[in-house]
């Protein structure tokens, strides 16, 4: 299913280089209520800095998964912390090595 962006929206909205734009679905629960499974995202894979804090999609060793992180200052090596906004599931601290940041979910859409 295709979909289509104004580029105008995407330079000077979203500050993002178009060719580094990719489209996802979101599969599970984890990021209730804020993302639903089968959610639309634009994730932005030139951004991976978890700083500022935000939502991004990661792959943490199983598959591709959408968490909100943020970085904990003060230690080396540099350590995430890694949300479910879904309070089911608990919040895990991980290194910047144990995890791969895919980028940081820019936008996204939701079929009603």
């Amino acid at each position: 299913k295709p979909y289509h962006f104004q580029r105008e929206w995407i330079l000077h909205d979203l500050k993002a280089d178009p060719s580094q734009l990719r489209i996802m679905h979101v599969e599970g629960d984890s990021m209730m209520p804020t993302l639903h499974s089968g959610d639309v995202v634009l994730v932005d894979l030139a951004r991976r800095s978890p700083t500022p804090p935000g939502i991004f999609v990661l792959f943490d060793g199983m598959g591709l998964v959408a968490k909100r992180l943020e970085h904990i200052p003060n230690h080396e090596p540099a350590k995430v912390r890694v949300i479910s906004d879904n309070t089911f599931y608990s919040a895990y601290e991980r290194t910047a090595d144990e995890i791969s940041i895919i980028g940081r979910i820019r936008w996204f859409a939701r079929e009603l």
